[in-house]
């Protein structure tokens, strides 16, 4: 396996893992609130979009440093990267629950899995393509697209996508 595919492989591995494993720490920390900020406080798609948001920038965080000079617009391309796997996410959730009438838990976690993929595929793809517009520009996105996930997960307006599905289907 060549260098490039071995990083995008673990990649895929990291947001997989800790997406998994973010589904669950705000539980696990009695409903901290500084949890809550990264990790599902209830069974919403926005929510959920965060497991694979923030392990995700974790990593193109963290393996910044070692493509900086060779891929001036890594950062970039990894938000880009993110920012596609989420709306597929979103779409295909919103699609086949619409089509069949109701959320299955099954689907969900595949379509987790996938979109990890996906982003991971994507961002390599997009790196690859060594646009040269610099990472700023992802740093930014980056950093907006979390403050969203920071100021909506403490004040959620009334729309589909920040409902809590499961409260909904035990009512």
């Amino acid at each position: 396996m060549s260098k490039s595919k071995l990083i995008w492989f673990t990649d895929f591995l990291w947001v997989s893992i800790i997406g998994t494993l973010l589904h669950f720490t705000y539980e696990w920390s009695d409903s901290h609130p500084f949890i809550g900020l990264f990790s599902a406080i209830n069974e919403s798609i926005w929510e959920h979009l965060k497991l694979l948001f923030f392990p995700a920038a974790m990593f193109a965080l963290a393996i910044f440093p070692l493509f900086r000079k060779k891929y001036p617009a890594f950062l970039t391309c990894c938000a880009v990267g993110s920012i596609i796997a989420m709306l597929v996410q979103t779409s295909v959730y919103y699609t086949y629950s619409g089509i069949i009438g109701k959320d299955i838990p099954a689907i969900n976690i595949i379509l987790f899995y996938v979109c990890s993929a996906i982003n991971s595929i994507l961002s390599c793809y997009l790196v690859k393509k060594n646009p040269k517009t610099g990472s700023l520009w992802g740093l930014a996105i980056l950093c907006g697209i979390s403050i969203c996930f920071f100021y909506f997960t403490q004040n959620p307006p009334e729309l589909g996508i920040f409902t809590d599905h499961l409260q909904n289907t035990i009512t």
